[in-house]
């Protein structure tokens, strides 16, 4: 039985619940209607040798586990909650007790209990040697933004003027490793301060793509290419969290439609084709722009003007950025090795793959 229990309904580039009501993320599916219920997969699939601290992820929509019921060994156990890595269309559960090296794990029932019924599914796994090493911190980071007409949405969509394509580049779980999770955060500004909302994204490659579609009239009369700074920090399943994030507050490309331009249709949601005339000054994709770093807990050492290397950005104490931070190094940067905030330059492969995915989205129009 779960404790406690959790249910996930569909989202579908709807609003999600734990961030700010006028965010809704882009899912891969178009309308709520096209997704059927029920469980949808496991990480990991049954058979595997897992981490036997990670939390399990189950993946579907609108599913619970109010019906499921997990066994180590043929002795009881329990599925506990764990939301800090949950993500839009997947539930975190934990084994408690915490299965022994070797011991077998069988998860059973039905996933759509009470109502309605799914059949029951069977989950067979052994317990693997605990994971008790961080994953790596996130490489880079870089976002573009779109301001169009206001889109008038359907009854399973959200309405949305604005849009950001956010990319971030790093590594995901190895064999025998606990699945990585980005935490994304929204702020208001450099100062990393003033939250509007966060999620959580499954690392299954990399560059990792994300879609956020807001509102215009919400951005409190700042700037669309600017409204929002992003930063990005890893955990792993069984709660490891990376030293270190990388953060982004200026785009590496930016469009908005004149004004008295004909709503778009939802068909034509998707990222832009990008031109050199959508290049924002100071941000990714200006030649000579360097990569800022920054580590989990304040500001760190700078680097000369021009070098490729920024200075040091803000981290979890709030601390706010100077300006020749935001101009070159806030856009983008290569977290340092160690998580601690310091200078450093992006690597020439890290930044080459930031332009390509700044470039190439994964719809076009």
């Amino acid at each position: 039985m779960l404790a406690p229990m959790m249910r996930l309904t569909c989202w579908t580039a709807g609003l999600l619940a734990a961030v700010a009501s006028w965010v809704a993320l882009e899912s891969s599916a178009d309308a709520c209607g096209a997704l059927p219920s029920g469980l949808q997969g496991t990480l990991p699939e049954s058979g595997a040798t897992y981490p036997a601290n990670a939390a399990l992820l189950f993946r579907g929509y609108d599913i619970s586990l109010e019906g499921v019921s997990v066994t180590v060994d043929g002795e009881p156990a329990r599925l506990v909650a764990v939301p800090d890595v949950s993500f839009w269309n997947a539930l975190a559960a934990r084994i408690e007790p915490t299965p022994g090296k070797g011991q077998g794990i069988v998860i059973e029932g039905d996933f759509c209990a009470p109502e309605p019924s799914c059949g029951v599914t069977r989950i067979e796994l052994t317990a693997g040697d605990p994971d008790t090493t961080a994953p790596p911190a996130p490489e880079a980071l870089s976002f573009n933004v779109y301001q169009y007409a206001p889109h008038a949405p359907n009854n399973c969509e959200s309405p949305s003027s604005i849009s950001w394509w956010i990319t971030a580049v790093g590594e995901g779980a190895g064999a025998g490793e606990s699945p990585v999770i980005y935490k994304v955060e929204a702020f208001r500004d450099d100062t990393f301060t003033e939250p509007v909302f966060s999620f959580n994204e499954l690392v299954e490659a990399s560059p990792v793509e994300m879609t956020i579609r807001g509102i215009r009239d919400t951005l409190s009369g700042t700037d669309g290419p600017e409204a929002m700074c992003f930063r990005i920090q890893a955990t792993d399943a069984a709660g490891n969290a990376a030293r270190g994030a990388v953060h982004a507050c200026k785009p590496c490309n930016y469009r908005a439609d004149p004004e008295g331009a004909l709503p778009i249709e939802a068909s034509d949601l998707g990222e832009p084709e990008w031109t050199s005339a959508d290049r924002y000054p100071g941000g990714t994709c200006v030649p000579g722009v360097g990569a800022g770093s920054g580590g989990d807990g304040g500001g760190g050492g700078g680097g000369d003007s021009g070098d490729g290397e920024g200075d040091g950005g803000g981290g979890d104490d709030g601390g706010s950025l100077d300006d020749d931070t935001i101009v070159r190094g806030c856009s983008c940067r290569a977290a340092g090795s160690d998580g601690a905030a310091g200078g450093g330059a992006l690597g020439g492969a890290a930044l080459a793959l930031l332009a390509c995915a700044a470039l190439v989205g994964r719809r076009k129009r």
